[in-house]
C-alpha cells in the first residue's frame, strides 16, 4: 500500500512541477521579448537542451538575431531544425524566412522557403501565409500569382494576421495586381481595424474621408484617426491635423491640428 501511495503522489506532482516549468517558460519568453536576455537564456536554454519546442525556438531567435547570443546563422538552423522537427509551427516559419532572405553564409533558396513555408502553413501559422503570399506577389522562385497571393492573404486574416488585411486591400486600392476595389478593400479594412491594426484603422479613415468603396462619412474617418494616432500610428496623426483644418465638423480646431 505504501508503494502505491508513493506513486500515486509523485503521478500527482507531476503535472505541477510540468505547470511550473511552462510558467517559467512562459515569464522568461516574455523577459526576452522585452529585453531581459540574460535572465531569459538561463532559462530558455536549458528547457532548449532539454527538448522544449518553444525554448529552442526562441534560443534559435536569439542566435538568428544576436539578441542575448553571438549572432550565428547556423547556430539559429540548429535549433530552428530541432523544434522544427517536433513540428512546431514558429520554428517552420523561421526556417522559412531564413531560406527566403538568406543570412550571412546562408545563400536565398527560394524553393526550400516555399517548403518550410507550406508546412508552416500547414501548422496554421497566419504568418507563413503572409509570407508565402509575398513570393507569390513578386514572383520569387516562380511566376507572380497575385490571385493565389490574395486567397493567402485572406487566410492569414482568417487566421487573425490584421497586417494580411493591410496587404490585401492595398492590392484592390492599387488595382495593379487585381482589379481595382474600392468596396472590397474596405471592407478588408474593416475587419482589420477590428483586430485592432492602427495601420488599417489610419487606411480605412481616408477611405471613410474620401468616400473610397463607400458613402463619406466624416464622423467615421475623424473616430478612426484618432484610434489609429492613439496606436502610434504617424501617418494617422498628419491625416488627423490635415482633417481637423480642412473638414468643417465638431472636430474643426485648426491650432489643435497646428499643435
Amino acid at each position: 500500500m505504501r508503494v502505491v501511495l508513493v506513486a500515486l503522489m509523485l503521478c500527482l506532482a507531476m503535472p505541477a512541477a510540468a505547470q511550473d516549468d511552462d510558467a517559467a517558460l512562459r515569464a522568461a519568453e516574455q523577459d526576452f521579448a522585452e529585453g531581459r536576455f540574460d535572465e531569459a537564456l538561463s532559462v530558455i536554454e536549458p528547457a532548449a537542451r532539454a527538448g522544449d519546442p518553444v525554448a529552442q525556438t526562441l534560443l534559435g531567435t536569439a542566435y538568428d538575431t544576436g539578441q542575448g547570443k553571438a549572432q550565428s546563422a547556423s547556430l539559429a538552423q540548429d535549433w530552428f531544425t530541432r523544434a522544427a522537427d517536433q513540428g512546431h509551427g514558429p520554428a517552420l516559419l523561421a526556417l522559412g524566412l531564413i531560406a527566403l532572405n538568406g543570412r550571412e553564409g546562408v545563400p536565398p533558396d527560394p524553393q526550400l522557403a516555399a517548403d518550410w513555408l507550406k508546412r508552416a502553413m500547414g501548422q496554421g501559422v497566419p504568418d507563413a501565409y503572409l509570407a508565402r503570399a509575398q513570393m507569390m506577389l513578386d514572383g520569387t522562385g516562380a511566376p507572380a500569382n497575385p490571385t493565389a497571393a490574395a486567397a493567402l492573404l485572406l487566410t492569414a486574416l482568417d487566421l487573425g494576421a490584421p497586417q494580411a488585411g493591410l496587404a490585401l486591400a492595398g492590392l484592390y486600392i492599387e488595382g495593379t495586381d487585381l482589379p481595382q476595389d474600392y468596396a472590397r478593400a474596405r471592407s478588408v479594412l474593416v475587419r482589420a481595424a477590428r483586430m485592432g491594426d492602427g495601420p488599417a484603422m489610419a487606411q480605412l479613415a481616408v477611405m471613410h474621408e474620401l468616400g473610397q468603396g463607400g458613402p463619406v462619412d466624416p464622423v467615421a474617418a475623424f473616430t478612426l484617426y484618432q484610434e489609429a494616432v492613439s496606436l502610434g500610428e504617424t501617418s494617422a496623426a498628419v491625416n488627423l491635423a490635415l482633417f481637423m483644418q480642412q473638414t468643417d465638423g465638431y472636430w474643426t480646431d485648426p491650432p489643435l491640428a497646428h499643435a
